[in-house]
Order: structure tokens, then C-alpha cells, then sequence
């Protein structure tokens, strides 16, 4: 099984460097094939909106995003980890999810295709705030989202208070991260 990280933190060794890695270990002790892409050291230009993929067969910007379509076409899970910045995922996360839309088409697109629906997903949030449940209603219609775009959501882990206390720091966060990623492979 191929399952794909992006860390969408412009750190690139933060909390939600940690989160995923713990994620992706998880995933790996079980036999999946890993791969991991940090927002901060690539070039993805956010989505011109020209309905280029439409008329042609894929993205019409030059840039990363390439790589990780390349990549993404044979994986069978995506784990989208960033933190919570104004109350929502960061600029980088929010420009990769919209240039997911050059690949990965819903059933009600006329672009359709039956090869990139049912890739697992799992989000992965961090945030400042002591309280998990405090963006509870973004999560909620991010999860939606991203059900509507075809995938399926196979949880969220949402690790708060790390303005207080890093993630890497907090108790019973590395056992549930990596059981998180494990599941992926079931």
C-alpha cells in the first residue's frame, strides 16, 4: 500500500512535522510505502481557475504539483496534516486542496474518473488552543469536502494546546498517531 504525507506547516520540523511523521510511522509498521512532502520546500502555484484540466488532461501549471499528481494517481491514501492558522488550515494546505481538483474529480464532474475515487484520507490538526473541540464546525466541512471530492475519510486527529506544550511532548499522542496511520493499512 502507497500512502502520501503532505505537511502543509511552513515549519518543517513543528508539531505537524511530528504529527505526520508519528502518522506515517504507524502506517509504515504495517507494510505501507510512505512518502512524505513538506509544503515549504516546494513550488505550488495556487489555481488560476482556467478550467485548463478540463479541456486538456491534467493541470496546465508547471510546477510541483506535477511530482505529486505523479505520485498521488498510484497511491490509495493521502494524509493532509497542518495547523490551524485563523481558524482554518494554513495558505499552503488550502493551495494544495485546490489544485487537488485537476486530478481528482467528484462523480458529478463530466471529468470523472472511477481510478481516483476511494483513496483513504485521514487530517491531521494542530493547533495553539487548548481546547479540540474549539474548530470543530471547520473540521466538520473540511471532512465533508473532501467526501464530496471522492474520498474516503478515514478519520481526523486534531492535537491541541501546543502553544503550551509541543505535540511530541504530550502524553498518549505518539501511540494514538501511529495506531492512526496503522488503521490506514487495514
Amino acid at each position: 500500500m502507497k500512502i502520501l504525507g503532505f505537511n502543509a506547516s511552513p515549519r518543517q520540523d513543528g508539531n505537524t512535522s511530528w504529527v505526520l511523521n508519528k502518522i506515517l510511522e504507524g502506517a509504515a509498521e504495517r507494510g505501507a510505502e510512505t512518502r512524505l512532502w513538506h509544503c515549504g520546500g516546494l513550488d505550488i502555484k495556487p489555481c488560476q481557475g482556467c478550467l485548463g484540466c478540463v479541456r486538456s488532461d491534467g493541470c496546465v501549471l508547471a510546477d510541483d504539483m506535477r511530482e505529486i499528481y505523479a505520485a498521488l494517481k498510484p497511491a490509495e491514501a493521502l494524509v493532509l496534516a497542518s495547523p490551524v492558522y485563523m481558524g482554518q488550515m494554513t495558505a499552503q494546505a488550502k493551495t494544495f486542496v485546490d489544485r487537488l481538483f485537476a486530478q481528482i474529480t467528484p462523480r458529478f464532474s463530466p471529468k470523472f474518473k472511477e481510478e481516483n475515487a476511494g483513496k483513504k484520507l485521514l487530517l491531521a490538526f494542530t493547533q495553539g488552543n487548548p481546547d479540540p473541540a474549539m474548530f470543530q464546525a471547520y473540521f466538520d466541512y473540511t471532512q465533508k469536502m473532501f467526501q464530496l471530492l471522492e474520498f474516503e475519510v478515514r478519520g481526523l486527529q486534531v492535537v491541541a494546546g501546543t502553544r503550551e506544550e509541543p505535540a511530541r511532548e504530550q502524553r498518549g499522542w505518539p501511540e494514538a498517531l501511529k495506531a492512526a496511520g496503522a488503521a490506514l493499512v487495514i
